[in-house]
């Protein structure tokens, strides 16, 4: 029987505070969209949190860059 498990990849990234996160939740930066994404939220008086790849990738929560919409 195929569920949707079996059916969607995912991987876990750990976040800067050593929490085990899904994929899903992340959207991966480099420093020119990091930069404008923290304009945009400074202007807007949003949180917007940065967080470090072990491998030196930077991303953001997925929920704070949506509510940059």
């Amino acid at each position: 029987m195929d569920t949707m498990l079996d059916k969607k990849e995912w991987y876990l990234i750990r976040n800067d505070n050593g929490e085990w996160i899904s994929d899903e939740y992340a959207v991966f930066v480099n420093k020119n969209q990091l930069k404008m994404l923290q304009t945009k939220a400074a202007e807007m008086g949003k949180a917007l949190s940065v967080q470090h790849g072990s491998d030196g990738n930077l991303w953001c929560y997925k929920h704070e860059i949506d509510t940059l919409k």
